[in-house]
C-alpha cells in the first residue's frame, strides 16, 4: 500500500508541470493582440484602437506586429491635438496602421537603418541601433520588445511615431516656407543629390538662423561654392541620430571632409544644443533619415572655408 501510495503521490508530482505548461500554453493562444495590450498596461492604446474600430482586426488578423506606445507615450501629446484625433477618424486609423507591419517582426531581426513597411504601405519603420543598447523605431526608444501575442508580437514603445512624409530632405524642406535661405544655399552649392542619399541627419537652420549673419557676409558665402559646401555639409551626419540617442558632450562627425571639427552636442534643463546652436525642433523624420531645426548656423572652425 505504501508503494502504491508513493507511486501515485510521485505521479502526480511529474504530471503537475506538464499540466501547468498545458495551461500556459493555451492562455497564450487565447491571448491576442489586444488583450496582451490591456495585460501590459497600455491602455490609451487600447482606447485608440477601441475608438478607430481596428479591434477586430488586431484582434482576430494577422499575424500582425505592433509598436504600441506606453500610456506615458499618448499623454505626452498636446491635449488639444488628441482631441482633434479622437474627432478625426480617418486620421486616427492612419496613425495607428502606421504602428502596424503585416507579419512576425521580431527584435532579433533588427539591423541599425533597417526599414519596414506599415499598414500604411509606403511610409516605412526606420530602425537605428546604438552603442548604449538603445533601439529606435522612427526614433522611439523600443522599451519592451517581443512581448508575444497568439496572433503576433508586441514591441512597447515609448514615444507615438509619426508616419515619415513621402519625400527626401530636399523636398520636404522646398515645401516649408522657413527654410527658403537653406534651399537656396543648398542649390548654390550643387548639394541637392547628396542631400538625397540615405541615412542622413540633417541640422537644418531656418531663415531666421541665415539672417543672424550679416547681408554682406552672407552674400559672400553664398557666392563662394567651395566655402558654401563646407559650412552645409558640417550641417549633414552621416546616419540616423534621433534625439533619444543624443547625450551631453558627445561628438558628432559630419559629412565635411574639410573640417577638422566635430559637432558637439550639450544637453541641460534648457535643451539641446548643437555647438552654439539651439534646437527649436527635434525628430522631424523624412524618408531618409531627420531633420532637427536649429536657431544658427553652424560654422566649421577653419583657417579658410
Amino acid at each position: 500500500m505504501k508503494v502504491l501510495v508513493l507511486l501515485v503521490l510521485v505521479g502526480a508530482a511529474a504530471a503537475t508541470p506538464l499540466f501547468t505548461g498545458e495551461v500556459m500554453e493555451r492562455q497564450f493562444r487565447e491571448k491576442n493582440i489586444v488583450m496582451m495590450c490591456k495585460e501590459l498596461g497600455l491602455m490609451e492604446t487600447v482606447k485608440m484602437v477601441e475608438m478607430a474600430k481596428l479591434t477586430k482586426t488586431l484582434a482576430t488578423g494577422g499575424p500582425f506586429t505592433l509598436f504600441a506606445p506606453t500610456d506615458d507615450a499618448w499623454n505626452a501629446l498636446p491635449a488639444d491635438f488628441i482631441n482633434e484625433l479622437k474627432m478625426n477618424m480617418t486620421a486616427l486609423t492612419m496613425l495607428l496602421e502606421f504602428h502596424v507591419h503585416a507579419g512576425k517582426f521580431m527584435a532579433a531581426m533588427i539591423k541599425d537603418e533597417m526599414m519596414i513597411p506599415t499598414l500604411l504601405k509606403a511610409p516605412m519603420i526606420r530602425f537605428n541601433t546604438y552603442d548604449m543598447n538603445l533601439i529606435t523605431a522612427t526614433g522611439s526608444p523600443v522599451a519592451k520588445p517581443d512581448q508575444m501575442a497568439s496572433n503576433g508580437v508586441i514591441h512597447v514603445i515609448n514615444r507615438v511615431m509619426w508616419p515619415i512624409p513621402m519625400g527626401d530632405v530636399v523636398d520636404v524642406v522646398s515645401t516649408m516656407s522657413n527654410f527658403s535661405t537653406l534651399l537656396t544655399a543648398v542649390q548654390a552649392a550643387g548639394l541637392g543629390e547628396t542631400l538625397k542619399g540615405d541615412a542622413l541627419t540633417i541640422f537644418a537652420p531656418t531663415n531666421e538662423a541665415f539672417a543672424k549673419i550679416p547681408k554682406k557676409d552672407l552674400d559672400a558665402l553664398l557666392a563662394n561654392k567651395t566655402a558654401l559646401i563646407n559650412v552645409l555639409t558640417y550641417h549633414v551626419v552621416p546616419k540616423t541620430w534621433w534625439s533619444a540617442a543624443l547625450s551631453d558632450n558627445q561628438m558628432l562627425p559630419t559629412a565635411c571632409t574639410a573640417c577638422p571639427m566635430k559637432l558637439a552636442v550639450h544637453i541641460n534643463d534648457m535643451g539641446v544644443m548643437i555647438n552654439d546652436a539651439t534646437v527649436v525642433m527635434a525628430d522631424a523624420a523624412v524618408s531618409n533619415g531627420v531633420i532637427h531645426v536649429i536657431d544658427t548656423v553652424l560654422m566649421p572652425k577653419m583657417d579658410t572655408l
